[in-house]
């Protein structure tokens, strides 16, 4: 049987008691997307900037996990605060269930503009094979953040090229609430994570909001997953000639 999600699904924001939202926050986001872009990006923040975790979201199709991290349980979507910059960030461990994406983004944007946050920045990847310049990132703003689009520099993503998944619904949803919002996409590898993408969009992160999240560990993580796809495509190389020798 399959479930449907409607807009009275149960959808809870729940925060530390002595936690409360300054207006003026800048919300950060990454979903599981192309190369894990966006979720990459959004984790290793939290972590490389010591952020706080201050809440959780609870829904009706909350994924049936939970894991460890450094000696804490973790909860598969958790809403942390870096106050030094006024930062809101979701680390959302799994993507929100298909049938409820509309639901779940559409309740966090009300929580958003209930709060006053002034910017939201969504992390993603963008297949490289699309890739025609020297720029390693597209954008995608809303109408709203045309006039704070400046500050990154980047170039608009082409016209017939397509975002897809719970950030497509993120955007879509803040623009027809003329909210300010940007979707910041890294060129990246299909088919695998690609940490290097990440870091390149962290450092662009570090650059606009004067934050230093190092990215060292996304780099090893980078060479090495490089290093074994190396050798997987040289063993396969190898295995193709070895079978074209006895055809």
């Amino acid at each position: 049987m399959a479930f449907v999600s409607t807009r009275d699904s149960s959808f809870k924001i729940i925060l530390k008691d002595d936690f409360k939202v300054k207006p003026g926050s800048t919300f950060i986001c990454g979903f599981h997307g192309l190369g894990e872009v966006g979720f990459l990006s959004t984790a290793h923040l939290t972590r490389a900037l010591e952020a706080e975790r201050v809440g959780y979201i609870k829904s009706d199709m909350l994924p049936l996990f939970v894991s460890m991290e450094n000696e804490k349980l973790v909860l598969p979507f958790e809403i942390y605060s870096y106050q030094e910059k006024n930062m809101l960030f979701l680390v959302p461990r799994f993507q929100p269930h298909q049938s409820e994406q509309w639901s779940f983004i559409d309740h966090l944007v009300d929580w958003i503009l209930e709060n006053k946050v002034e910017e939201v920045l969504l992390l993603g990847g963008l297949d490289a094979s699309f890739k025609e310049d020297e720029e390693d990132m597209r954008c995608v703003p809303t109408s709203a953040y045309k006039d704070k689009l400046e500050k990154w520099n980047v170039p608009i993503l082409e016209e017939g090229l397509f975002v897809a998944g719970p950030l497509a619904l993120f955007l879509a949803e803040l623009e027809m609430r003329n909210a300010p919002g940007v979707g910041l996409l890294t060129y990246a590898t299909r088919g695998r994570p690609d940490p290097r993408s990440a870091a390149s969009m962290l450092q662009r992160i570090n650059q606009v909001y004067g934050v230093e999240a190092n990215v060292d560990q996304l780099i090893e993580e980078s060479k090495e997953i490089e290093r074994l796809e190396k050798m997987r495509k040289s063993i396969e190389s190898d295995t193709d000639r070895a079978q074209d020798m006895y055809m």
